[in-house]
């Protein structure tokens, strides 16, 4: 009954890195399991998979990419909502010049192309590229970012309250 207990309170040990910009609110976690797109140093190199497993000072990704905590030069945090608005901005300006030439042709409207056609689909246009060229944030080391690996251990001794 001990070295069940003993291995199960091993197995609920969790590490997880944090990203954090000391002096501000900003922190983010990865767990084991979670997405991350990381840059090294020297030589330059990306990559982007999923953590694999944490260690004390190291982490895997993809099962093929161990990592250094110290060696990481940038993280690039994905912004959820540009990521998710660039498709339809340019899907919007796509489909709203496509509605406004078939609308006047089907009322014989002449020009098929007016004056706000070009700035309403441009305006869509406009943000979609913008909203894809902010998809990720890059956190860099030398802009003050540090990235740490924290040991939770949820089962902790209780102290002993008899004494």
């Amino acid at each position: 009954m001990i070295l069940v207990t003993s291995f199960s309170q091993v197995a609920e040990a969790q590490k997880v890195i944090m990203l954090q910009k000391p002096g501000t609110a900003k922190r983010f976690f990865y767990h084991t399991g979670d997405k991350i797109i990381v840059h090294t140093g020297n030589p330059v190199f990306r990559v982007s998979g999923e953590i694999t497993n944490i260690g004390d000072s190291v982490f895997t990704v993809d099962k093929n990419f161990t990592y250094r905590i110290a060696g990481i030069s940038e993280v690039d945090r994905k912004r959820h909502w540009f990521a998710a608005s660039w498709t339809k901005f340019i899907a919007a300006s796509v489909l709203y010049a496509g509605g406004s030439m078939i609308n006047r042709a089907i009322h014989n409207e002449k020009p098929l192309i007016d004056a706000s056609i070009p700035i309403v689909s441009g305006s869509f246009l406009a943000l979609g590229s913008t909203s894809y060229f902010l998809r990720y944030r890059k956190c860099r080391m030398d802009d003050n970012w540090k990235l740490k690996i924290l040991d939770y251990d949820i089962f902790k001794e209780k102290p002993d309250m008899e004494k």
